[in-house]
């Protein structure tokens, strides 16, 4: 009887352990694009880092991919459901510190990185940066506009003269 107790005993124990371990949020401490990730989730007795072993990216592959690294500071959580962190799976876990929210606009979508900013909203896409475009461009619509010149196809130009010379800039 004694020793079907200890075993209970035993068993909640590991059960108390796993379930500790099921949810941990930390922030990511080593970024390396071919092992993952490493988190830190706090510091040991002797000051050093408390960090995961190295976990996947969290992204998805298949049909369609997305490829956004996550960087040295940004907040996670990892889940492991069976409490074991090696088998644990990174989630995006917000903003902090360093890495504050690209906006406070909550009828925006904002994606910034790498000196480029996305920001759609309204029904418009608004991309602050440079922009480079591999293959054909089709612009359908009432009008395409260069600093605030119509350059569509009902802009005129003026001095027009039959020969060799160039034309005026549109208008």
């Amino acid at each position: 009887m004694i020793e079907a107790i200890i075993d209970m005993r035993t068993d909640i124990e590991m059960l108390k352990t796993a379930f500790g371990n099921a949810m941990k949020v930390g922030t990511v401490a080593v970024v390396d694009a071919e092992q993952g990730y490493r988190i830190r989730y706090g510091e040991d007795d002797e000051g050093e880092p408390y960090l995961s072993p190295f976990l996947p990216h969290p992204e998805s592959g298949g049909a369609t991919s997305t490829w956004a690294p996550l960087s040295v500071g940004q907040v996670v959580g990892v889940v492991s459901p069976n409490g074991d962190p090696r088998q644990g799976v990174l989630l995006r876990g917000g903003f902090g510190g360093d890495n504050a929210a690209p906006s406070s606009d909550l009828e925006a979508h904002v994606v910034e990185a790498f000196g480029v900013r996305m920001t759609m909203k309204g029904g418009k896409l608004t991309i602050d940066g440079d922009v480079t475009i591999n293959g054909s461009v089709a612009a359908v619509g009432a009008s395409v506009t260069h600093n605030d010149t119509n350059i569509g196809d009902s802009h005129v130009h003026g001095g027009i003269a039959i020969g060799v010379n160039d034309t005026q800039t549109p208008h």
